[in-house]
């Protein structure tokens, strides 16, 4: 009995760090900041101000909660040595998911921040080198952030066929 407690709440709460880190990536990634980018009553300057505080709140957040997803997972991992043949563990996903945003969080989203704070997004001077900087910066930041959600649903699905079995 003390032992399936043990199991369920470690279930639980990596079951609830996936769905808290991908809900959290697909909200702010495909609702808000598009929505930011759409309101009139900001310009362009304001809104990558509040994207910079929101990205670090939420690269905050994803650091605690992959450690989180990573912690249960190893330690449910240990407790099973079944893994679906022919396909990766989720363990390898999930730790991919969490050196990505390890990346973003003290690596390019510091150097974006910095970057961004020191230049004029609404009135740009075409001759200014580091908005291509930035451009670079911000695409590979977006693109990372889609790498961890199509790791996020492949762990999803392995997981699912885990259960299945």
């Amino acid at each position: 009995m003390k032992i399936q407690m043990i199991e369920w709440i470690l279930l639980f709460t990596r079951d609830l760090a996936l769905v808290v880190w991908l809900g959290g990536l697909i909200v702010i990634d495909f609702v808000e900041t598009p929505a930011k980018f759409r309101t009139p009553e900001i310009n362009r300057n304001q809104a990558v101000a509040v994207g910079r505080r929101v990205f670090a709140a939420f690269n905050r957040v994803e650091v605690i909660v992959g450690a989180l997803l990573v912690a249960a997972s190893l330690l449910l991992a240990r407790r099973s040595s079944a893994a679906p043949l022919g396909l990766p563990s989720p363990m390898v996903t999930v730790g991919l998911m969490w050196l990505v945003s390890l990346a973003q969080n003290f690596w390019i989203r510091p150097r974006m921040s910095a970057l961004s704070s020191t230049l004029d997004l609404v009135n740009r001077a075409a001759e200014d080198v580091r908005y291509g900087e930035l451009r670079r910066l911000h695409l590979a930041y977006v693109g990372l952030d889609l790498s961890k959600m199509g790791l996020g649903l492949i762990t999803l699905a392995l997981w699912t066929i885990n259960c299945l079995r």
